[in-house]
């Protein structure tokens, strides 16, 4: 019972004052720049740099947290190098603008806390789920011993990492293009599903779910759930859609047309873009 629900706070904590470290290094980025996108550069990052903190606690000494390390640490790298790639010599995200003008005035200093330090908070939370694969002790020595679990784990996440990378490749490339038949893509993975990025990252967070199965934890529920609430009605499908179809006058035909969230065939044929 203790294990179930059972935490370490002292790698808590330290992970907490190292998240909010990059947070407020970035917001002052931000305040120089004028521009709190950036904030998007780190997302993952955090994440990294909690777990980069739980290994260095705990050490690496079995095949089970240096997988998860790994999978986290090319998860992570690969998801600031594409948004850095997707926002560069860009204004900032027209989202942010919207928060901008209705924090206004004193924005840029409301930001630390409004968008930095929660950022960082969320990140916090969301890293529960990896706590217990670093502090596993002599009591859970089976969840430091490879187990079917943490192959299906590692087969859920490779899947979710390649969806997710293809996904984001085809909405960028067909972004860059000079000369577009459409103003939405619906083609590739985004034929199947409107969000198949959202998608690739939810599958990660569950697939990290089932790699800590082993340690018994109830807390590993926690971050893949809040993660589903996020992309789903917080920040990610809700907060996309908002008003695009003002913006894109062919998007109202392709939500007739197109799965919300997880992929599955077209309700009635989409034109190729």
């Amino acid at each position: 019972m203790d294990i179930l629900f059972t935490l370490d706070t002292s790698f808590m904590l330290a992970s907490l004052k190292m998240l909010l470290l990059l947070a407020g290094i970035t917001w002052f980025v931000s305040l120089i720049i004028e521009d709190v996108s950036i904030v998007d550069y780190i997302w993952s990052l955090l994440t990294l740099l909690a777990v980069s903190t739980y290994a260095f606690l705990s050490g690496i000494n079995n095949p089970v947290s240096l997988v998860m390390l790994l999978m986290v640490s090319i998860w992570a790298v690969r998801l600031t190098w594409f948004l850095v790639k997707r926002g560069r010599n860009k204004p900032e995200d027209r989202r942010y603008q919207v928060i901008r003008k209705r924090n206004s005035p004193n924005f840029g200093y409301k930001s630390l806390y409004l968008i930095f330090v929660f950022q960082a908070l969320v990140a916090w939370v969301l890293s529960t789920i990896f706590v217990p694969v670093f502090t596993a002790g002599a009591d859970q020595a089976s969840s430091t011993v490879w187990s079917v679990w943490h192959s299906i784990g590692v087969a859920m996440w490779l899947f979710g990492f390649i969806y997710e990378s293809v996904a984001d490749h085809q909405l960028h490339y067909f972004n860059s293009r000079v000369v577009k038949e459409s103003s939405t893509l619906s083609s590739g993975l985004w034929r199947y599903s409107r969000h198949p990025n959202y998608f690739g990252e939810f599958c990660i967070w569950w697939a990290w779910f089932i790699y800590a199965i082993p340690t018994g934890s109830a807390w590993i529920l926690l971050a893949p759930l809040v993660m589903t609430y996020l992309l789903l009605k917080f920040s990610g499908v809700g907060n996309m859609e908002q008003g695009i179809t003002d913006r894109r006058p062919d998007y109202q035909a392709y939500i007739d047309s197109t799965n919300t969230f997880f992929p599955w065939k077209p309700r009635r044929k989409v034109i190729d873009s």
